[in-house]
């Protein structure tokens, strides 16, 4: 997917994956069920459940998925009036703890 701006919601099937290019500062809205989103150069995974928001806030490729069931998603530009996106971040294991 471009990083062009879809507030159409799309419903993903599990496993399912939209890859967005380019789309540092786009909202990605849960709403329904839970993403997972992994940012090319960020250590972090994302995941995010129903009525929950992320910028994207890294340039390049960016996964979004479904990892469980089915979810909706919306893709859309930062409103100003919006509340402040929150989401979970999950390190990667080989990060949790310096190599040896």
């Amino acid at each position: 997917m471009s990083p062009q701006v879809s507030y159409i919601p799309r419903r993903l099937r599990a496993r399912e994956v939209l890859d967005i290019r380019g789309g540092r500062g786009l909202v990605v809205r849960c709403l329904a069920g839970a993403l997972w989103i992994t940012q090319d150069g960020d250590t972090d995974d994302i995941v995010i459940k129903a009525g929950q928001c992320f910028v994207l806030d890294c340039p390049g490729l960016a996964l979004v998925s479904s990892p469980v069931g089915f979810a909706t998603v919306v893709i859309e530009q930062p409103s100003r009036n919006a509340a402040p996106c929150k989401a979970q971040r999950y390190p990667l294991p080989g990060r949790l703890r310096p190599a040896a």
